[in-house]
């Protein structure tokens, strides 16, 4: 994998964006183009798949202000050309990380000669994203078809309700009949991988749409969304 600073213009920014690299008046900005420009919401869920992928083998993440105080603790702090330098930096950090963790997998997986008799291995499906927006706010959703195993990215999304009480964001998949299937609720702080009920994973198909509502802490107690619908998206298979 290349560092970040070699890859095209807007595949950096969305890669900036799934790794938490952009001040906040950027990520706004950039949030803004997953609404409206499709590729550049489909990097976004690449790059925000690769890293949860990266974050299931690693544990619990840190907290969040980690990076904050390093940076107020280095001379590159001092100067905005520092502050870039660090950021891609932060990001050739990661990108180092995950190009290792995938040669280490492909090594894992090297074949070995065959024995006399060969069985056929399927091979895994591929992994599927989805992109959610609405009105404000952005969430990656990556599943992966061969565990039944979920991930998502939540970006600047408010989940306060009018009187400014914290909500939970709940994940939904929504098949042909209407019927909403809750996928879990979402961690705000961290990406996380969960294997949601069978009944709604069999529901994951390319194509399919995926919601967030706006629930009590702990989830809907009905089986379907009590709160506001306030994102939604479509499921795609990654080419």
């Amino acid at each position: 994998m290349t560092g970040l600073e070699d890859l095209p213009d807007d595949d950096l920014l969305a890669a900036e964006l799934a790794l938490g690299l952009l001040d906040a008046d950027d990520a706004e900005l950039a949030r803004g183009r997953l609404r409206q420009d499709g590729a550049f919401a489909h990097a976004y869920a690449r790059w925000s798949a690769w890293a949860a992928g990266l974050a299931a083998d690693l544990g619990e993440a840190p907290p969040a202000h980690i990076w904050p105080a390093i940076i107020a603790r280095l001379p590159a702090n001092d100067d905005q050309r520092g502050h870039a330098r660090l950021r891609r930096w932060q990001g050739g950090a990661i990108a180092a990380s995950l190009a290792a963790l995938v040669l280490g997998v492909a090594l894992w997986q090297r074949p070995v000669p065959p024995p006399p008799i060969v069985s056929i291995v399927q091979a895994p499906a591929a992994p599927m994203v989805a992109v959610l927006t609405g009105k404000s706010g952005v969430v990656s959703v990556n599943y992966d078809p061969s565990s039944g195993r979920i991930a998502s990215v939540i970006n600047g999304l408010d989940t306060r309700d009018g009187n400014g009480d914290a909500r939970a964001p709940e994940l939904w998949v929504i098949p042909a009949d209407g019927k909403p299937r809750s996928l879990g609720v979402m961690p705000q702080d961290r990406i996380a991988w969960h294997a949601p009920a069978a009944t709604s994973v069999q529901m994951m198909k390319p194509g399919v749409t995926l919601a967030v509502s706006l629930e009590p802490q702990g989830g809907s107690k009905t089986g379907l969304p009590t709160g506001p619908v306030v994102l939604t998206g479509k499921l795609a298979q990654v080419s």
